[in-house]
């Protein structure tokens, strides 16, 4: 039986800083409608650790980053409209948008609580300093690609 790797061991290090140079990719079948839905696909994905995601997870949140563009477009809509507004007949109502928010967050959450993002092959305190560990490496990575390369470019 082999061994479950260290988290503080040289190849452990090494794992993190590869996957915190690479996206985790969107699963075959789903397609993602512009900069935003990629920019959250991104931002929510990296709640785990790329090993910790099984596939069928990645379609869900594929419906998550979905449903969490609609809650933005419809709120930002919502704002813009106001929480009552006048019906045909000049009484104020409630806006529409308020359910359609309301029943997209149950939506989104109902499948947040069903992949249960604390509830990984690993204990959460391992998902937790897995995901410390790649914030460090992408900042490490991202100073590396601001400071060091244009000065080693500049040398050669």
């Amino acid at each position: 039986m082999a061994r479950k790797l260290r988290s503080d061991s040289a190849t452990s290090k090494a794992n993190t800083f590869s996957q915190a140079q690479t996206p985790i990719p969107v699963p075959q079948g789903i397609v993602l409608d512009g900069a935003d839905e990629q920019m959250l696909w991104n931002q929510f994905s990296k709640t785990r650790s790329h090993d910790s995601w099984r596939d069928f997870d990645l379609v869900l949140l594929a419906k998550i980053v979905k449903l969490e563009t609609k809650i933005r477009k419809y709120t930002k809509q919502l704002d813009e409209d106001g929480v009552v507004i006048e019906s045909r007949l000049g009484a104020p109502m409630e806006n529409p948008l308020c359910r359609i928010t309301d029943v997209l967050l149950r939506q989104q959450l109902a499948i947040i609580r069903s992949i249960g993002l604390n509830q990984a092959k690993s204990p959460p305190r391992v998902l937790n300093a897995t995901g410390d560990g790649v914030k460090f490496a992408e900042k490490i990575l991202k100073g590396l690609d601001d400071e060091l390369i244009p000065r080693l470019r500049a040398v050669n």
